[in-house]
């Protein structure tokens, strides 16, 4: 939703940390990597452009964004995370250590995943204001970051 905020080589920090989350739990679907094309694609990246980082490169490589920068990373993320309607121990962990290392708080932290929990709340509910809905979780969303 907020990625064209990213530059470069935060876009690319981006990909590595969807990559590094999608292989958590040591299962790369197919679905993954798809998703991980449209954020290239998104972000008008390509392969080549892909340097390979570990977590720490990664988090390394964010260490002079800012804030905003980084709460839009991690709420990328964990928009990704929670996708596919579970949320797994590693998803988590890997989510917490990186919050730590972004100093997002819980609080801050609990209010992604509550814009998430009502994003898909709204999508399963179908509604006459139904666009009025999507245009105010868009407002939570620019208040959140």
């Amino acid at each position: 939703m907020f990625l064209e905020e990213l530059n470069k080589k935060e876009s690319v920090v981006f990909v590595n940390l969807v990559q590094l989350l999608a292989n958590v739990d040591e299962v790369f679907a197919e679905n993954e990597k798809n998703l991980i094309d449209d954020y290239m694609d998104e972000l008008s990246l390509t392969n080549e452009n892909i340097k390979s980082l570990s977590f720490q490169e990664a988090v390394s490589e964010l260490k002079t964004s800012t804030d905003r920068i980084k709460n839009i990373i991690y709420f990328e993320l964990v928009g990704l995370a929670i996708s596919d309607g579970s949320y797994d121990s590693k998803e988590i962990e890997f989510l917490n250590k990186l919050a730590c290392e972004f100093n997002i708080s819980k609080d801050k932290q609990q209010d992604f995943l509550d814009y998430f929990k009502k994003v898909k709340d709204t999508y399963e509910i179908t509604c006459v204001e139904y666009e009025s809905k999507i245009e105010s979780l868009k407002k939570l969303a620019l208040s959140l970051l």
